[in-house]
């Protein structure tokens, strides 16, 4: 399979380091830096009193996938699940994909939380859901999100596809949901290999669950990002 076939879908994983990981090893692959910081909506009277939420179960978390049109339980863990719809990315920072809910479901610091990934029915995008019903453990996920975008997005040489440089650029973009505690939410344009990629994505915090999702598709993401994301809000 050549990363023309793959196409935009295949430069879209870059997009999770969305960080305009400026890709390609030359000087001519300057990233676009940006500074994103996570839009917070005013605290309801249960999040300033209180920090635990009730914990959404798996089997919770899987009713929620099936009923909004994207499958659960397909993949082993969230890398097998990017690497299905990204196949050949390599990166040298893992951590650059953690908008996309990379981790969620492995990270130590979870490990009493829910986890629920999937994709959609049509494949065009990949959601991860985490449920601990802690909001500080939430909010450090958005933070982390956050963290990666700035961070990586200064860096040089971090992703690959099939051996091509991927070169992106990186804004933050309003994530325009509501009901949410955190929100932060980004696009990123790009190159692989002569080919041009564009993609959304989301985190979202409500009381104790995160959500982060990812649209790939150009013809699609702009719209069905912050639709299918403002519906997992409204269920979590």
């Amino acid at each position: 399979m050549s990363v023309k076939t793959i196409g935009a879908g295949i430069a879209a994983i870059l997009l999770l380091g969305l960080t305009g990981c400026a890709g390609g090893s030359g000087a001519d692959a300057a990233p676009t830096q940006a500074t994103l910081t996570p839009q917070a909506t005013a605290p309801t009277a249960a999040t300033e009193t209180a920090e635990f939420f009730p914990q959404l179960t798996d089997a919770d978390l899987a009713g929620v996938f099936t009923g909004l049109q994207f499958v659960p339980d397909q993949y082993a863990d969230t890398t097998e699940l990017l690497d299905s719809i990204y196949p050949g990315l390599t990166t040298s920072d893992v951590t650059c994909l953690t908008p996309s809910g990379a981790g969620w479901d492995t990270d130590p610091a979870l490990a009493a939380a829910s986890a629920e990934f999937g994709t959609s029915n049509d494949r065009s995008m990949t959601a991860v859901i985490s449920s601990s019903g802690d909001a500080a453990v939430a909010s450090d996920l958005v933070a982390d999100s956050v963290d990666a975008l700035e961070r990586c997005a200064n860096g040089a040489d971090l992703f690959t596809m099939q051996g091509e440089a991927v070169q992106t650029q990186v804004e933050q973009i309003d994530a325009g949901l509501t009901g949410t505690d955190e929100a932060v939410a980004f696009r990123v344009s790009g190159d692989v290999g002569g080919s041009p990629f564009s993609l959304v994505g989301m985190t979202a915090r409500v009381g104790g669950n995160v959500i982060a999702l990812v649209g790939w598709d150009p013809a699609t993401s702009e719209s069905y990002v912050p639709q299918a994301t403002q519906m997992f809000v409204d269920k979590l």
